[in-house]
């Protein structure tokens, strides 16, 4: 590793002194200052320059800089005059910005806005409308048309306090050692507290008590509540509503969505796609009859609703009472004269003129009435609708038990004894219905398929060409696939499930039992051996197969023996021939202990692995690896040894502390700490530092003697020449534009500096206060003695001295 040394030797004195007496800056009108003048163009613009003082005359810039503590510029953008370090001041000459400071008292002027200060101590101002005062660190005060604010202490802030006006009305924000706050508007009186963390009110939206898991949201159009597990949100523009008492109660109501649940007794669900109803216990409301009058496009209606123990018995009616003339709304949708099977109804009450409908047995049977439509539900059948003006043969005698239904064309045979017997029947399939759901079947051509079922839907059997299948709900399910290349069967219990496939390629059995998570897994893929597998966690684990066999005990037993395969080697014209299986421990595992044919380790502390051509061992912080080829050891990264066919490496803490590495013939490093001789990566580098150093590089070179007493760095672009740590001789010169600087003594015996533009070489001692003598290329020259005898000739020939022309 090259190590670069550093071309300037600085010392720095880190003094603190308090911010508030630099000055106020504004970049645009301190850039104009930062021009940098030397040489002729110096003499031209300077009317006087010496050890005392300096004059900058020429247009529009005039300033004047005195011992180093005055200065005053009168520039095109900005005046500023400054006594360092107790006076300040710059002002804008075009607009109306200005900063002045005495000492640490500080004011600034900006547009309309005066900002003033006793740093760090007091921070006071005003703008158009507001003012502020800070006193740190005891209180802040500010305010504006709309807002006052104040505080105490600013650190830390035990008290806040903030009004804010809004025409008439006035509004206070107060808050005390930040656990209390409390808010009051004039008009509308108290409108927050909060102490925390036990109490958090709003009197326009919340209240909340974390303590009680109490809380309440109250805004115009939404409204929450919460209390434990109680729960309820209204939102008034969504017309959305929830109410639930987590978990047994729960309601929601939406446009288009209502829910109800009393979990696990009663859940109702309906939307715009279907209703769904699950009542366990027979959960029934009361209706009322009721008669309302409805209107539409002009027609009045007379409905007429009655119903006991909710759809127990249900009856609706519609009838027209008023004509609306021109205005009759056509109700029949299109294509409806044609009897289909359909999941719902395609007309109801509201788009009809006159309707009757009946409702029995909470929903099982509906029939429905509307113009020339007719609707009929008998559950567990499909839902069934025509038209009258149907040519189809269509019979229907409600509402008398036992009721008939029947329709009949080439294609479909619908007949319904109900409650006793239904039938539907068309050119694919069959399907036959007896005392509800106590016994139905369904035949169908495609892959014949026969189906059986008892209470349904909790009983059911079927078989086809491509599977077959039974359930008892909830207690168990069975199904088997049959496709061109697999058979699967599937079983399902409360507490198990089986998995079989049989397959052209492989097969697959898999079994599972919960809670107590016992799994039993056989597979076996074509060209491959069988593998069982038993789990019962976390007791027992055993994986066979016809090579190997694994055993596990309670996670910290485990074994396995294998068989390997013995060849009858003695012919020499003839392939082997397997003679026998000789069986074998893969490794065993007595926690700690671990053992292999080839290995043995006690966990954590040591790990040994070997074979015929290596050996690694691990023990006691201690790594080895050991093969024909080498060896690799390693303590802690302490110690490191590695040995290969073509190199040795011996090192410490990767080379930081020690390290030699060498090839065959010769070798590459040899390093004690920083010294040594390192010849790798782009560079050879010796290095006996304080005493001597090189380095050498392509297109480049270093040289250090001594402890710093000199130093020389060489490439194509630069060339750096140190002696003494640069305070006795520095020179460095870049080659590319022949631009160089050279000091003797940090420049006080004597310094050399080059500018590019105009060819400008300085040269002196003591930084140009004992004499200095300035060239460039158009001619002018510079000779001064003290900064007080100075001799100059200028461009145009004219000669000068101490200024004076001559």
């Amino acid at each position: 590793m090259d190590f670069k040394f550093y071309r300037y030797v600085l010392v720095l004195l880190f003094i603190t002194i308090p911010l508030g007496i630099f000055p106020k800056t504004w970049p645009d009108l301190e850039v104009e200052k930062e021009i940098k003048i030397y040489g002729s163009e110096r003499s031209a613009k300077f009317t006087a320059s010496n050890i005392f003082y300096d004059v900058e005359n020429w247009t529009n810039h005039y300033s004047v800089r005195a011992l180093g503590f005055y200065r005053y510029f009168d520039y095109p953008k900005a005046k500023t005059k400054s006594i360092f370090p107790f006076y300040y001041h710059i002002q804008s000459k075009s607009d109306n910005r200005e900063y002045k400071r005495i000492l640490n008292v500080n004011v600034t002027k900006e547009k309309e806005s005066i900002d003033q200060s006793f740093y760090p101590f007091v921070f006071w101002g005003k703008d158009t409308n507001k003012s502020y005062l800070t006193t740190i660190p005891f209180f802040f005060l500010s305010s504006n048309d709309t807002n006052s604010k104040l505080g105490f202490p600013v650190i830390p802030l035990l008290y806040y306090h903030n009004l804010e006006t809004s025409g008439e009305n006035k509004n206070y924000y107060s808050r005390l050692i930040t656990f209390l706050h409390f808010e009051i508007n004039e008009k509308q009186g108290f409108q927050e507290f909060s102490l925390f963390p036990l109490v958090y009110y709003s009197k326009n939206n919340y209240l909340f008590l974390p303590v009680l898991l109490y809380y309440q949201n109250q805004r115009s159009n939404e409204n929450e509540y919460w209390m434990g597990p109680i729960y309820y949100a209204n939102n008034k523009a969504k017309e959305e509503s929830l109410f639930f008492v987590f978990p047994i109660i729960g309601r929601y109501r939406k446009p288009g969505i209502e829910f109800d649940l009393i979990f696990p007794f009663y859940l109702n669900y309906a939307d715009v796609a279907g209703d769904y109803h699950i009542n366990l216990l027979w959960y029934t409301k009361t209706n009322s009859a009721n008669v309302n009058i409805a209107s539409n496009d002009g027609s009045m209606y007379v409905d007429f609703d009655f119903g006991i123990l909710y759809n127990l018995v249900g009856y609706s009616q519609r009838t027209k009472v008023l004509n609306g003339g021109d205005q009759f709304k056509k109700t029949n949708p299109a294509g409806l004269n044609d009897p289909k099977l359909i999941k719902k109804r395609e007309f109801n009450r509201d788009s009809s003129e006159n309707f009757i409908g009946y409702q029995l047995f909470f929903g099982i049977f509906s029939y429905e009435k509307a113009d020339s439509k007719r609707h009929i539900r008998l559950l567990p059948l499909a839902w069934f609708t025509w038209d009258e003006a149907s040519n189809d043969n269509v019979v229907l005698l409600p509402p008398f038990f036992p009721i008939w239904f029947s329709y009949q064309t080439e294609d479909l045979e619908y007949k319904i004894l109900f409650p006793i017997y239904g039938k539907q029947k068309d050119k694919d399939s069959e399907f036959r219905v007896y005392l509800l759901n106590f016994y139905l079947t369904e035949d169908k051509k495609e892959n014949n398929h026969k189906e059986r079922s008892y209470f349904w839907p909790f009983i059911n059997i079927y078989e086809s060409d491509i599977g077959s299948g039974h359930r008892i709900l909830p207690f168990y399910i069975h199904k088997k696939e049959i496709n061109d290349k697999n058979k699967i069967n599937n079983t399902y219990t409360l507490f198990s499930i089986y998995h079989q496939k049989i397959g052209l390629a492989s097969n697959l059995t898999e079994f599972l039992f919960w809670p107590l998570w016992i799994s039993y897994e056989d597979k076996q893929f074509s060209h491959s051996e069988r593998e069982h597998t038993v789990w019962i966690t976390p007791f027992f684990y055993r994986n066979s197969r016809e090579s190997r066999a694994r055993t596990n005990l309670f996670w910290f037993i485990d074994w396995e023996w294998y068989k390997e395969q013995d060849l009858n080697l003695n012919s020499k014209t003839k392939p082997a021939i397997p003679l026998e299986y000789d069986k074998k421990l893969s490794h065993l595992l007595i926690f700690p202990f671990y053992k292999t044919n080839t290995s043995f380790s006690v966990i954590p502390l040591s790990f040994n692995d070997w074979s015929g051509e290596e050996f690694t061992t691990f023990t006691l912080l201690n790594y080895y690896k050991w093969d024909r080829k080498g060896h690799y050891y390693n303590f802690l990264y302490l110690i490191e040894s590695e040995n290969s066919e073509v190199d040795y490496r011996f090192r410490s803490l990767g080379g930081l502390l020690w390290g030699f590495e060498k090839r065959k013939s010769e070798i590459d490093r040899m390093t004690f700490m920083w010294l040594g001789y390192d010849n790798r990566s782009h560079q050879t580098t010796f290095n006996f530092f304080p005493i001597v150093r090189f380095a050498d590089a392509e297109k480049e070179k270093s040289r250090m003697y001594g402890p710093f007493l000199y130093y020389l760095f060489d490439s194509e672009e630069e060339k750096t020449e140190v002696m003494l740590a640069g305070v006795g001789y520095y020179h460095n010169k870049t080659k590319t534009d022949n631009q160089y600087s050279t000091y003797v003594l940090l420049g006080v015996l004597y310094q050399e500096k080059t500018e590019i533009e105009r060819g400008y070489i300085k040269r002196g001692s003591l930084w140009g206060w004992l004499w200095e003598y300035q060239t460039e290329d158009n001619g002018y020259e510079k000779f001064s003695i003290l900064k007080l005898f100075s001799y100059s000739k200028e461009v145009d020939g004219t000669k000068r001295i101490m200024g004076i022309s001559i």
